[in-house]
């Protein structure tokens, strides 16, 4: 590939850029991700986290252009599938509204999409269809490789790069959230992970069994983010006030009610704040609380954790209900009755993932295929068989607690322990 420019990336390093990928970043589509925090609300707890998915897209381009460089000549497949890689990984989240993940799960409950449903829409509607066009670049392509579709057998590594198990994405938010951050939670051996991938005759990527080791790390160094950064109980209870913000404030201002591409834009951080800042809390009730919320995340007055319990569960059952709304809702009216505090000043929070990245693709999704050669011959094998960290991480961490104001802080905590108590410890898996 032929760069005509670079970026100096205080991750990477100095990131080349194609003509046709500066000007995807030079358009206001994706400008716009300048104006989009990486972590909603991560800025709250670790000051420096400040950077936003406008160079976090970039980083995963780079990672998928490395990865793809790896595999696409042993594949046949020559710049042409390069450059539309590495341009799926420099999309992949254009799609992201205001506060990241915040917005998203108000877009899911109002209208049923994640963002990315919103990306392909993006890519497929707006300016960014033309600018593809011009570079002779099929959008539709971009689109199924963004969301991880396979149109032929070889797609399942080619996909697999942007939207896998072990992909760019993951790749590069680990290293780079925990370097804005300031910990040391996420740093992994990503040249190690690369140039140890392979594939199968099936076209099934694989690890050798040779970065067992690094492996391991990057499993550690998830888990480790998602329990201390992503999961961190302040960073939660300001994420929970901005889903209590955006919810109320939907139904005034009609967020999630955009039609156009171009109305979607309009939509960041910056313009949100604006827009709820502009509220008359005597509208209606939903402004008041839409006012209310921002009135108490500008004076960092935030909910409190009064209880919490990490479960390790083996049944994805379990965390599925735990994250019901209903079965959230009738929790927090239980805790409230018993402490006889209003109902609205109890939230409920079980954010969940798989300890193992996904892949839907498997007979066991929590599996990662590694391989070793037996005299000669490349045998493929499962990670956990050779590591007992694999093994044990094979679970979902849910991390539940609840949250309410300083002054019925006591109240609550004891109402949530008599409640959550009597979940069994069978439930429990100790890591």
């Amino acid at each position: 590939m032929e760069f005509t420019m670079e970026i100096n990336d205080p991750i990477h390093g100095f990131i080349g850029l194609s003509d046709i990928e500066a000007k995807i970043i030079d358009s206001e589509t994706y400008q716009r991700l300048r104006r989009i925090k990486q972590l909603s609300g991560g800025h709250f707890v670790y000051p420096t986290a400040e950077h936003t998915r406008f160079a976090h897209c970039i980083g995963a381009m780079y990672v998928a252009g490395l990865t793809a460089q790896r595999l696409l000549k042993q594949l046949g497949l020559g710049d042409d599938v390069l450059q539309e890689v590495r341009i799926a990984g420099l999309l992949h989240d254009v799609g992201h509204g205001p506060f990241s993940h915040v917005f998203e799960e108000s877009l899911l409950e109002s209208r049923g999409w994640n963002h990315e449903d919103v990306t392909e829409w993006i890519i497929l509607t707006s300016e960014l269809a033309d600018i593809l066009g011009d570079g002779g670049i099929s959008k539709k392509r971009i689109a199924d490789l963004v969301r991880g579709r396979r149109k032929t057998k070889k797609d399942a590594v080619v996909s697999g790069i942007v939207a896998g198990q072990v992909d760019a994405d993951k790749m590069d938010y680990l290293i780079r959230d925990s370097f804005y951050c300031g910990v040391n939670y996420g740093l992994i051996d990503l040249h190690r992970l690369i140039n140890s991938l392979e594939f199968t005759k099936d076209y099934i990527m694989q690890f050798d069994i040779a970065a067992r080791g690094a492996l391991e790390a990057f499993l550690v160094a998830r888990y480790e983010m998602f329990l201390n950064v992503y999961y961190h109980k302040t960073v939660r209870s300001v994420e929970v006030m901005l889903v209590k913000l955006i919810n109320a404030a939907d139904s005034v201002l009609a967020l999630t009610g955009f039609k156009t591409p171009e109305e979607f834009l309009e939509l960041d951080d910056m313009s949100l704040v604006s827009k709820v800042r502009r509220i008359d809390p005597k509208e209606s009730d939903d402004a008041e609380e839409a006012h209310r919320m921002m009135s108490l995340l500008d004076s960092r007055i935030l909910y409190k954790s009064a209880f919490e319990k990490v479960l390790h569960t083996e049944d994805r059952f379990v965390s599925k209900v735990l994250t019901k709304p209903r079965v959230r809702e009738s929790i927090q009216d239980e805790i409230a009755s018993i402490a006889g505090v209003p109902e609205e000043d109890v939230i409920v929070d079980v954010p969940t993932l798989p300890s193992v990245p996904y892949n839907i693709h498997q007979l066991d999704p929590m599996e990662i295929g590694i391989f070793e050669v037996v005299d000669g011959r490349r045998v493929s094998r499962n990670l956990s068989d050779y590591s007992n960290i694999a093994e044990m991480m094979k679970v979902y961490l849910d991390v539940i607690r609840v949250y309410t104001f300083d002054k019925h802080r006591a109240k609550v905590g004891r109402a949530a322990r008599e409640v959550f108590e009597e979940v069994p410890d069978t439930a429990l898996i100790h890591m």
